[in-house]
């Protein structure tokens, strides 16, 4: 399978994963993803990356009940990503790490 940028690879369990090496501002997908691992540097290096618009883009490209994590906890992404519609919860994060989050698009469109 292969979408408009990257190639599907199919796992067991009917699971397939898309690595996207493209700007996540010209993701136009909606509805199609299920995780997004969104391992972008800090804030504080790429700002960019951590808007309301870029959060839009992910909350509009996961599927109902769909996950976004990264080990960014700061407070300013949090609320970024609350804005956008996530459900968002701080985990305790991998060795190294103190915190990461998870946000959540909830299972009806705007209710998180």
């Amino acid at each position: 399978m292969t979408g408009a940028h990257g190639i599907w690879h199919p796992l067991m369990g009917g699971l397939a994963f898309r690595l996207l090496r493209q700007p996540v501002q010209d993701l136009q997908e909606e509805a199609c993803y299920d995780l997004v691992y969104f391992d972008a540097f800090a804030p504080r290096s790429q700002p960019e990356l951590w808007t309301d618009a870029v959060m839009g883009i992910m909350y509009r490209a996961l599927r109902p009940g769909g996950v976004l994590v990264t080990y960014c906890a700061k407070g300013e992404v949090r609320r970024a990503m609350k804005r956008v519609g996530f459900a968002v919860e701080r985990l305790k994060g991998p060795p190294g790490k103190q915190e990461m989050m998870r946000a959540t698009k909830g299972w009806i469109d705007g209710y998180p």
